[in-house]
């Protein structure tokens, strides 16, 4: 990111932004509601616009459309109530143009929700936060964008999605994720 600038009319959202993320960084953001730290993952999944600055994601000569379809992203977790985790990510699968039935398996295995049939609508925050990390490894993303991962989560809950960030940044890019509370941020993020 260079000099990244995002408005909502006249409320600056994003005033120069710049940064570098580099392969193996977990990288992390903090403020308070409002700050703009989802506005800045929707401008870099292209989500929303951005008025100035230049953004370049992935390999040199790499487009910035090319750049975004390495990006696996959570920023909520939208599934169907009514469906278990299997069923929710065949639909994703389903969307995204994925294929393999083990692909499934593989990020369920992940993230430890292998086995559970019950319905997302029974699933602790903790599970359904999983899911969604789930459902943002699918396909094998180079770059892993996760927003407030342990929003709402007990310490317990928090602990678990740590290891698990650690297991995943072993596999992906970056990580870049907003986090409550700072103390989340402090035990995981590089810079």
């Amino acid at each position: 990111m260079n000099r990244i600038s995002k408005r909502y009319g006249k409320h600056k959202v994003l005033e120069d932004v710049t940064m570098d993320i580099y392969k193996g960084d977990i990288f992390g953001l903090i403020g308070k509601n409002g700050a703009g730290k989802t506005t800045m993952f929707k401008v870099i999944l292209g989500l929303s616009e951005f008025e100035q600055g230049e953004l370049k994601i992935g390999d040199e000569g790499d487009s910035l459309e090319e750049g975004r379809k390495k990006i696996g992203f959570l920023i909520g977790s939208n599934f169907f109530p009514y469906m278990n985790a299997r069923q929710n990510l065949q639909y994703s699968c389903r969307m995204q143009g994925i294929k393999e039935k083990s692909e499934i398996d593989r990020v369920l295995k992940i993230v430890g929700l292998d086995g559970v049939k019950k319905k997302f609508r029974q699933y602790s925050l903790g599970m359904k936060q999983r899911l969604g990390i789930a459902n943002a490894i699918l396909g094998n993303p180079e770059i892993l964008i996760l927003d407030e991962p342990t929003n709402g989560l007990d310490p317990q809950g928090i602990a678990d999605i740590h290891k698990l960030v650690q297991k995943l940044n072993e596999e992906y890019l970056i990580y870049p994720h907003a986090v409550h509370p700072p103390i989340f941020l402090l035990e995981i993020p590089d810079t």
